[in-house]
């Protein structure tokens, strides 16, 4: 099935569902507040989430940045960035961004997009960029707005623990 309607974006019905998400999600990590987890808000619609990719005892960090420009009705925009400039140029910071290939989420620096251009991808149906692709996407993985960006998080950290290879 392909995701046949491109996602909408609606910035303060966004800012509004992650101001309620983010005390549901702490409570389920049993935390206080994001700076305890080692998360930061540089703005209203921006969270920064460290990962850590290991692969032969090495270990690789990246930062994820999550934008909440069409969330909750769909999910957060993700990225890896340039820890220094909290942005993603190809191909100059393609290194800031993990191989991830399992079957849930898979990475590429330079996705081609409808209408011309490239973007980076994270290719999973927990991501808004999926779906401005028109991704494929089997009804069961489909976005619903009951869901919150933990789910987003969760499905890229299982990607790190089981299927990554390394930095671009």
């Amino acid at each position: 099935m392909v995701a046949a309607t491109p996602p909408t974006i609606d910035v303060q019905a966004g800012v509004t569902a992650l101001e309620e998400d983010i005390p549901r999600v702490l409570r389920l990590l049993n935390a206080e507040g994001i700076e305890q987890l080692g998360w930061s808000r540089p703005n209203r619609l921006t969270l920064l989430i460290p990962m850590t990719g290991i692969m032969n005892a090495a270990r690789d960090d990246y930062l994820l940045r999550l934008g909440f420009q069409a969330y909750r009705r769909w999910p957060p925009s993700a990225q890896f960035v340039n820890p220094a400039t909290l942005a993603y140029q190809h191909p100059v910071d393609q290194q800031f961004v993990p191989r991830l290939t399992s079957s849930e989420c898979q990475t590429h620096t330079a996705y081609s997009k409808p209408g011309g251009g490239t973007l980076q991808l994270i290719c999973c149906s927990a991501v808004l960029e999926f779906y401005e692709v028109l991704h494929d996407v089997q009804p069961e993985h489909i976005w619903r707005d009951t869901d919150t960006f933990f789910k987003t998080i969760t499905a890229i950290r299982r990607a790190f623990a089981t299927a990554y290879s390394g930095r671009f």
